[in-house]
């Protein structure tokens, strides 16, 4: 929320006219809280815990785009690459949560299908578990506190590098 100040704002202001200030948001707001909800699906997106997704082996033989990729072999979804994939997201390196709002609000453009938990019968079990524990701790975060920029020793602000590296984890 640092780098991206106007986000925390909207979903302060989106909180507070659901919520209130006498109680912090709860599960039976989410539906409520759309702005919030595509924080959490512009972080999934845009920030993949697991680039490369959880390796999986082929269990016969395959042909993709001509090359054999042979049975038993080591096969590595990279999910960072589906995730800002220019053809499906505008800007895709650009955190912009409004990218889900339906139109005319915003882009239209369709919901992250949280393939930060890998896909079909091998989809993470804790899938559900993860994404409620993030979208509580985004909203009561958000109903709570301001997030703000560290100053250091001189008083100057300390405005953080938006800077990842890419491995198998972050």
């Amino acid at each position: 929320m640092i780098l991206h100040p106007e986000c925390q704002v909207t979903a302060q202001k989106e909180i507070d006219s659901v919520v209130g200030d006498l109680r912090l948001p709860d599960f039976g707001d989410r539906d409520n809280l759309p702005f919030v909800e595509c924080i959490l699906q512009e972080i999934l997106r845009w920030n993949p815990a697991i680039p490369l997704g959880v390796p999986h082996r082929t269990m016969e033989d395959d042909l993709y785009r001509g090359m054999l990729i042979p049975k038993g072999a080591l096969v590595f979804p990279n999910i960072k690459a589906m995730a800002l994939d220019a053809r499906v997201y505008s800007q895709p390196t650009v955190f912009y949560p409004e990218r889900y709002l339906p139109k005319p609000a915003g882009n239209g453009e369709p919901h992250f299908i949280n393939i930060a938990f890998g896909f079909g019968r091998r989809v993470c079990t804790g899938r559900y578990l993860a994404e409620n524990s993030v979208w509580i701790a985004i909203a009561t975060i958000l109903a709570s506190c301001t997030i703000t920029n560290a100053v250091d020793e001189h008083g100057e602000i300390i405005v953080p590098e938006n800077v990842l590296s890419d491995g198998l984890v972050r």
